[in-house]
Parts: C-alpha cells; structure tokens; sequence
C-alpha cells in the first residue's frame, strides 16, 4: 500500500522544499492563515456594506487554498527532510496531528523556516 496513491507528493523534489519559490510561498500561504483567522474572528459580514465584503469575500476565496498548502507542504517537509532530533520530531507530529492548521504555521516557523534558510547558507547557525 502507498502512502502517495495519486503521486502528488512525488511531484515536488527535495530541492524544491529549499528554494526560494518554496520559502515565500509556505511564509506565505501561514501569514495569511493566521491574518484570516484573526479577520474572520472579529468581522461579522452582514453587518458589512456590500462593496466593503469584497476583499472579505477574496480573502475567503484564498484562505482554504492557503491552509492547504501550508498543511500539506508541511507534512511532506516533515516526512521528507526534517531533519530535526528524534525526540523533536515527534513533538512536531503530535503538534501537526493535533492542531492541523495552527500546528503546520507554527512548523513552518519554527522547523522549516530555520532549516531551509540555514541549509541555504542565509542564516548563521
């Protein structure tokens, strides 16, 4: 049984994960996850003029498009080239596990950002 039956993991080689492309979209794509859920958290549309729900209705629109990548590109960072201690590792599953998309901004972060760019020669470790 494959863990990949549609072979979308395997379309995103593992230099892919440290480019650029990669570092702006994942940062990306948790920045926005975290502004939509504090927009949405304290806008209440119907009392909204309706020219004023257009960037609301936008920021609905890319929001799941958002989460999505940012949990599943987390996910696929984890499984693939994380190369965090064994006992780190599992902490982040538990927190990817647990808390699907809060869990995968907080990796992003705190794991992936700090690895890529230092395996890029960006960051002084």
């Amino acid at each position: 049984m494959s863990l990949d039956p549609f072979g979308l993991l395997s379309r995103f080689d593992d230099d892919w994960f440290a480019s650029r492309e990669a570092v702006v979209l994942f940062s990306l794509s948790a920045i926005s996850s975290i502004a939509a859920l504090a927009l949405f958290a304290h806008i209440h549309p119907a009392n909204m003029l309706s020219w004023a729900q257009l960037p609301l209705g936008l920021v609905s629109v890319a929001g799941p498009v958002g989460l999505a990548l940012i949990y599943f590109g987390m996910w696929v960072y984890w499984v693939r080239l994380d190369d965090s201690a064994p006992w780190n590792k599992r902490a982040w599953f538990l927190i990817l596990l647990l808390g699907p998309w809060f869990g995968s901004c907080l990796y992003c972060f705190f794991v992936y950002l700090p690895q890529v760019l230092r395996k890029n020669g960006r960051v002084a470790r």
